[in-house]
This record gives structure tokens, sequence and C-alpha cells, in this order.
């Protein structure tokens, strides 16, 4: 993963919930199709920081990450 710089701040994670984890996934990637500009980064990258909870029915985004 990349370096952030300075001016960049971490993001609190977004968590998606869904009754599967299919459920989940559906919403996760929805996020990412309607918000694909402001994050710039492709859909590998979007899902390169997606973390699925114990539960199996949560996904979790974090957007900025620290080295």
């Amino acid at each position: 993963m990349g370096n952030l710089d300075k001016t960049q701040t971490r993001k609190e994670p977004i968590t998606f919930t869904g009754r599967t984890r299919s459920d989940a996934k559906r919403k996760a990637l929805n996020y990412w199709y309607m918000n694909q500009t402001s994050l710039a980064m492709t859909i590998r990258e979007f899902s390169a920081r997606l973390v699925l909870l114990p539960d199996g029915k949560s996904i979790v985004f974090y957007e900025a990450t620290t080295d």
C-alpha cells in the first residue's frame, strides 16, 4: 500500500452490513459505483481495502491507511 501525504487525514472506516455476505458485498460495490469519481480508485484498489468481519454479514472499507 502507498504512503499518505502529510496533508491527508485518516478517515473513519465505512461498514456495509447485509442479511448475507452477498448482500453486504452488493452494498459495498454499489457504494464504489456511486462514488468512484470521488474515491479515485479502481474496483481492484477498492476491493483490496475491504475486510469481511467474522460475522460474515459485514464488510468494512478502510479508505485511508497508515504505514
